[in-house]
């Protein structure tokens, strides 16, 4: 449903380090978080020629209602140890699901490899490397600009309609165009589905910084290349 009839085609493009190059610039969070799936899974599995991959585990990426982690049939079938958990009640619809989202794949794979015939894979990656340098070198001139007209640090707090803190501290180096986010003060994790992996949060401050640089700009790797960030556990 949520291609065929929201156009939800969600995209992105990785480089050779597993860092995000660019994605669908309508669904920034999932797929801005996607690059920390990426890079977890080049790290934890040994990745052959052919292999798909579905993952959503909190700690390497999975941030999104619909993924799946799936070896059998089964396991879609049954309810697992949660109480009050069922398995699929439409499996031939999710299995077809999966089989698009494979063939999707192997198109976006079928056109990477068309792009570095014609250009060669040294060239590919250069310019994948450009156009990350190109946002990170965006946003330090945005800090700089922002730094100059503050004395450097930004605070705010927001709070949840359930009652969570979400607090933030921004001090920006002029002169490196380099700032550090520090959530400290933010509350814990809640036993419900409004928590943001570090993943999501990542994420959102890449879309957030493409926000404010005021001309377009790539999603991707580059924007957070300037930042370090402090996320509690």
């Amino acid at each position: 449903m949520n291609r065929q009839e929201l156009l939800d085609f969600s995209c992105a493009l990785f480089g050779p380090d597993g860092g995000l190059v660019s994605n669908a610039p309508h669904i920034p969070v999932h797929l801005g978080a996607m690059q920390d799936g990426v890079q977890y899974q080049m790290w934890a599995i040994e990745i052959n020629k052919g292999d798909c991959i579905l993952s959503n585990h909190p700690c390497a990426e999975g941030v999104h209602l619909p993924d799946l982690i799936v070896k059998v049939t089964a396991i879609l079938m049954l309810p697992g140890d949660f109480a009050r958990c069922s398995g699929t009640h439409n499996l031939h619809g999710h299995l077809a699901d999966l089989r698009a989202l494979v063939v999707a794949n192997q198109k976006g794979i079928h056109l990477v490899q068309e792009l570095i015939s014609s250009y060669g894979l040294e060239v590919v990656q250069a310019y994948m490397a450009h156009i990350q340098h190109h946002a990170e070198v965006a946003v330090r001139n945005l800090l700089r600009k922002v730094s100059m007209t503050t004395d450097g640090v930004l605070r705010e707090s927001d709070k949840m309609d359930y009652g969570s803190v979400i607090n933030l501290r921004v001090e920006i180096d002029l002169k490196e165009g380099s700032a550090t986010f520090d959530f400290e003060g933010t509350s814990p994790m809640v036993i419900n589905k409004l928590n943001a992996p570090k993943a999501i949060n990542k994420s959102a401050i890449i879309y957030c910084l493409k926000c404010m640089v005021g001309y377009d700009i790539p999603l991707n790797q580059g924007c957070l290349a300037p930042i370090h960030l402090l996320i509690p556990k």
